[in-house]
């Protein structure tokens, strides 16, 4: 929730995610419903873009995730004693 609300570049990329899965319905269905069709060379520019974009998606995401995991771990470890102010 806090990349959707506070982060600007995944907001744009996930824009542009859905823009293009709008635009292009057989992408949407490869992905979404496992069909199996022939792009054209403009829909196979556009699938490039779309992993391209997924995996930027995933990187933003599990970069939060880590530092997330970190500072909940600091807290836990802070309330059993571990960690000292």
């Amino acid at each position: 929730m806090e990349l959707k609300n506070k982060n600007d570049d995944y907001k744009k990329l996930k824009k542009q995610y859905h823009d293009i899965m709008d635009r292009f319905p057989n992408l949407q269905l490869i992905f979404e419903d496992d069909e199996v069709f022939e792009l054209n060379k403009e829909e196979c520019k556009m699938l490039q873009k779309i992993i391209q974009l997924g995996l930027k998606i995933d990187e933003l995401e599990e970069y939060s995730l880590f530092f997330l995991g970190g500072k909940e771990t600091y807290f836990y470890f802070k309330k059993i004693g571990i960690l000292k102010e």
